[in-house]
């Protein structure tokens, strides 16, 4: 087992308390520091992005030591847990995820995970969103993330820096992954708003708010569509305008994947 490498980790997400991504990054969190603390959604917050709770107040809920359900945002979650319990002397690392599917091009946007990690980052805290992208919602593998996660975690670990990463991990087995890329958001996946209509028990209309997705046009070798089509783990900055640590080129992981 691999040596700590920072004392204190919050991690949270935006599936919820219970979901399996949150257990696989407990795990990785757990061989990266000596103290993990858990405070995450009490339920799905999918497409929460940035926001905060202002016209709700928030109730926490102890499930564990250091682990807690919160009623709001994966925002509020790290909001929270700085006021509550930090104080003066913050986590090392804010981790969120593992989200249930990529977050990439322009879903990052709206993203609850990444929602997060950039709420920690504005606070000086450095924070990395990690995402599986799967084939199938009924069969999602995590090997992934869980194979690669701590090493690709380790290798972006900057002490005494504020810094934001997103890192999407390929839907593929994990003999297939040999590298990770830093790489671009890209954008235009998104083609159009849409609506599902439809009518509750009283006959009263609802609408489900979606959009018309499309990446086939997205090509460019330095971007992140690219980048996981090509079964590699997909690192993009999160600053605006952060240059590539790397350029396009890519770490191999061969040496340093987490088994």
């Amino acid at each position: 087992m691999n040596e700590p490498m920072v004392k204190c980790i919050l991690i949270t997400n935006d599936d919820g308390i219970n979901a399996p991504g949150l257990k696989v990054l407990e795990q990785i969190a757990r061989n990266l520091a000596e103290e993990v603390w858990v405070v995450a959604p009490e339920h799905d917050r999918s497409g929460a992005g940035q926001s905060i709770s202002i016209h709700d107040p928030l109730r926490v809920y102890e499930q564990g030591d250091r682990r807690y359900a919160v009623s709001g945002t994966p925002a509020d979650c790290v909001l929270y847990s700085l006021a509550q319990w930090f104080g003066e002397t913050p986590p090392d690392l804010v981790l969120s995820g593992v989200n249930c599917g990529a977050n990439i091009s322009d879903s990052v946007q709206y993203s609850g995970t990444v929602g997060a990690v950039l709420s920690a980052e504005h606070m000086g805290i450095p924070a990395i969103a990690l995402s599986q992208a799967f084939l199938s919602r009924e069969g999602v593998d995590w090997s992934p993330v869980s194979a690669f996660g701590e090493s690709v975690v380790r290798q972006l670990w900057q002490p005494g820096q504020s810094w934001a990463w997103n890192v999407n991990f390929p839907a593929c087995e994990v003999a297939g992954i040999t590298q990770a890329r830093w790489c671009r958001q890209s954008t235009g996946s998104i083609q159009r708003a849409r609506l599902l209509a439809g009518q509750d028990a009283r006959s009263l209309p609802y609408w489900w708010l979606g959009f018309d997705r499309s990446s086939r046009h997205i090509v460019a070798p330095d971007e992140d569509v690219s980048v996981l089509r090509g079964k590699a783990i997909a690192i993009t900055p999160l600053r605006h305008g952060e240059p590539l640590p790397g350029g396009t080129e890519a770490f191999d992981l061969a040496a340093t994947a987490a088994h």
